[in-house]
């Protein structure tokens, strides 16, 4: 497990061989291997885990807020029969679906950064120490416009179901 500079010439590694081959050791020159191939895969997996992991979350907001809809239908189709228009349920229940998002993001937010912190002081910076652990400012930003999207997209079905729902059925069923 020798080491060395990238700029060392071809017969001081030469001389390296010769020494571990008169004591009995093998020698296997890596210099011109790449790490690069296993850097794509991991980052790959890595991104892919974490579209898994968007894809639940896109799907819980819009589950949560349609589930909502769904338990309370009558009282929407009441607050329709009393004066509430379309646009005003519209805003509510975005309030609702954005109220869910921005709460999941400083939740997650509040939980994540540290254990991030924590995780990469085990992983990496026990390894290699002059590593730096740098705030997610970019990735967070990212994040926060992919939840806010997803809350917008969960409000969008139930309100056509609101729409499409006759006040005078829903007053004969209360």
């Amino acid at each position: 497990m020798i080491q060395t500079s990238a700029d060392v010439p071809d017969e001081t590694v030469e001389a390296i061989r010769q020494l571990a081959e008169e004591n009995g050791w093998a020698m296997t020159d890596r210099r011109e291997q790449s790490t690069r191939g296993t850097y794509l895969a991991f980052t790959a997996c890595v991104y892919g885990f974490l579209g898994i992991i968007a894809l639940v979350a896109v799907l819980n907001i819009v589950n949560c807020i349609s589930m909502s809809v769904t338990a309370r239908i009558r009282q929407y189709g009441a607050m329709r029969a009393v004066g509430m228009d379309e646009q005003q349920i519209t805003r509510m229940l975005a309030a609702q679906a954005f109220t869910y998002a921005l709460t999941g993001c400083v939740s997650g937010c509040a939980v994540g950064l540290p254990l991030s912190r924590l995780l990469y002081g085990f992983l990496i910076l026990k390894h290699f120490p002059y590593a730096v652990w740098q705030f997610p400012f970019g990735r967070l930003v990212v994040v926060f416009v992919f939840v806010l999207f997803a809350a917008a997209a969960a409000v969008w079905a139930p309100v056509r179901r609101i729409q499409r729902m006759s006040v005078t059925e829903t007053v004969n069923e209360l």
